[in-house]
């Protein structure tokens, strides 16, 4: 082929008024560029190289790997090649003349006219994703493409149309939202395990788990369980299926649904064949998209609320059973409004594995509750009444259990009434929790008591006890302070295993903390017990307590016992008021461990009450 010169002729008439009809109309461009080569022979190898031109240009377009369109200035299809035509699923010849919307109105046409539009009028290049439907796919197939326009142009710069590449991404989209999904639900199952199994709370974990699901799966969600230990039958009598709601959240917009359907602590009788009754009877999800009244008449907990459902809006819901090592323990319901989608199957089988991790921990609660509640009564019931001092004696005594993630200990407070009229104070706390240290704790407190009634002193008590304590072989240590108050002689003598000092508070007198000879603590196989005795005059107060009150992970116990020390008490305030002052002002029962606390007056001081 020759080598090509540098044209400088200007556009023949014969092209006529529409260059980009004469160029991509295949017959008509034969047609003009035939003409062109018979009328002037003197350019024929210039319309040689020109035809070549066309036939070039034609192949690249009609054999790119990418759809490509071009559109007249009124936004006319006027060129599509091969591959558009197959991504749109229309023939080209079809297209020629039409708009976007009369070819593919499943896209969104508003969105793309738009942007050719804005190239048409500033020249300026521009990409765009579009979505939507074409007669290629199925018609409930959502698809992408990503659209690359740029303007053409006359030589005199007059717009003349635009040009659409188009390659279609939508493998790529649907990665990227498996991607997202898996990153959502690593995301939900991770915070999940944060947030519901690190509480041994029932309705702290139910609640935890509706806070995780509203907004993110549901405009409302609730949990349901059946009551602890109870056997769920196979074929339930109509009415017979009970639940106790332990949460309900919802968006700002629907707050007041649990007025209308019965928020936490509701008893909850679904009617037979309902929704929830096969949930949690057949053990599996019961999803409910947009149903019918009629549908939801026979579906809902309470046939008569078909129209308050509809006047909140609420068109999807799902019911997911709650189990625990394959025992359906309740369910969660999650139901969507206004212009939230239905629940689809991704969803829908993340939630069953969202409600398969939190039914363990609210079972693990569960469990753990009714254990601790257990335990913490068989502990008052053990501690019950102290023995009652003298007539001359006031005394109060207070007990409070660790935090909610705690066991119940061993801390006891007694007072017996003796000869003469002396009554012994005894404060202890054997080492450990749970049923084990609460039942040791009797033992020490009957073996206090008895040896106290035998007329022996503080440190006789102690002694004694250290050595039955060993003969028994008593694996559990137990602090143990005793005072013994003596009205008619004013004193107390004090002795102490191993116990923090008490408190003395006395009229006109600061807080006194009464250092008393060191021993260790029974059980520990040791011995040498001593006594202290002290004034004590009529109206002063003693403060007996344990290291529940006073001992901290990150404060020293001598700068606890400083602060116990200094806390603003009122020697001559009912007793009630002292524990009180005493437990507030050092934030005492939220700890880790148990506080009991013991108050006592010789008569001569205010009375007790408040």
């Amino acid at each position: 082929m020759a080598e090509r010169q540098p044209r400088s002729f200007d556009r023949p008439h014969h092209a006529g008024p529409d260059p980009l009809l004469a160029f991509l109309d295949d017959d008509q461009a034969r047609r003009l560029l035939a003409e062109l080569a018979c009328g002037c022979d003197g350019h024929r190898q210039e319309f040689d190289l020109l035809l070549t031109d066309y036939h070039l240009a034609r192949q690249i377009l009609d054999g790119a790997m990418v759809g490509i369109a071009v559109f007249d200035t009124q936004l006319r299809y006027r060129y599509v090649n091969r591959t558009l035509a197959a991504i749109n699923g229309v023939r080209p010849e079809e297209h020629t003349g039409r708009r976007i919307a009369e070819v593919i109105p499943g896209i969104n046409v508003e969105a793309a006219e738009s942007a050719l539009s804005a190239v048409l009028a500033d020249g300026e290049p521009r990409t765009h994703i579009v979505e939507g439907t074409t007669p290629a796919g199925p018609p409930t197939e959502q698809r992408w493409w990503h659209n690359a326009y740029h303007r053409l142009d006359s030589e005199a710069g007059v717009p003349l149309g635009a040009v659409a590449m188009v390659l279609e991404i939508t493998e790529d989209r649907r990665i990227r939202q498996a991607l997202d999904r898996a990153r959502t639900r690593l995301a939900l199952l991770d915070e999940a395990a944060t947030r519901i199994g690190t509480t041994l709370d029932v309705e702290q974990a139910s609640k935890e788990l509706t806070r995780l699901l509203v907004p993110q799966l549901a405009d409302v969600a609730l949990v349901d369980v059946l009551e602890p230990g109870r056997h769920l039958a196979d074929h339930p009598a109509p009415g017979a299926l009970t639940m106790r709601r332990l949460a309900l959240s919802s968006t700002p917009a629907l707050v007041g649904t649990g007025a209308s359907v019965g928020g936490a602590g509701a008893l909850i009788e679904p009617q037979a064949g309902s929704a929830a009754a096969r949930c949690v009877l057949e053990r599996t999800p019961v999803v409910l998209n947009f149903p019918s009244d009629e549908e939801i008449r026979t579906s809902a907990t309470n046939a008569e609320r078909v129209a308050l459902y509809r006047r909140l809006g609420l068109h999807s819901a799902v019911y997911v059973p709650l189990t625990a090592s394959g025992t359906v323990i309740g369910l969660v319901l999650l139901a969507r409004a206004g212009s939230s989608p239905g629940f689809s199957p991704d969803e829908v089988a993340l939630m069953v594995e969202l409600a398969s991790r939190a039914g363990s921990s609210i079972s693990n609660a569960q469990r753990y509750s009714h254990e601790h509640a257990s335990t913490l009564a068989l502990q008052r019931a053990l501690l019950a009444e102290p023995m009652r001092p003298h007539a001359d004696v006031q005394s109060c005594g207070r007990y409070l259990p660790a935090g909610a993630s705690a066991e119940v200990g061993g801390d006891w407070y007694d007072t017996v009434a003796l000869p003469g009229g002396r009554t012994l104070l005894v404060v202890g706390d054997v080492m450990g929790h749970g049923l084990d240290a609460a039942a040791t704790m009797s033992e020490y407190r009957t073996l206090v008591r008895a040896l106290a009634l035998q007329r022996r002193s503080p440190a006789g008590i102690l002694r004694e006890a250290e050595r039955i304590v060993g003969a028994q072989g008593q694996e559990r240590v137990a602090t143990c302070v005793l005072a013994l108050l003596d009205p008619a002689a004013r004193s107390c003598t004090y002795a102490s295993a191993g116990h923090l000092p008490p408190l003395l508070l006395a009229p006109g007198s600061p807080p006194r903390l009464l250092r008393l000879p060191v021993a260790p603590p029974l059980g520990a196989g040791v011995g040498g017990h001593q006594q202290l005795i002290l004034p004590f005059a009529p109206g002063a107060t003693l403060l007996l307590y344990t290291d529940g009150l006073v001992e901290r992970r990150e404060r020293d116990i001598e700068q606890s016992l400083d602060a116990l020390a200094a806390l603003a008490f009122d020697p001559t305030a009912p007793l009630e008021h002292l524990i009180d002052t005493a437990l507030t002002g050092l934030g005492a029962g939220h700890g880790e461990d148990d506080v009991a606390v013991l108050a006592a007056r010789v008569a001569g001081g205010r009375p007790t009450g408040g």
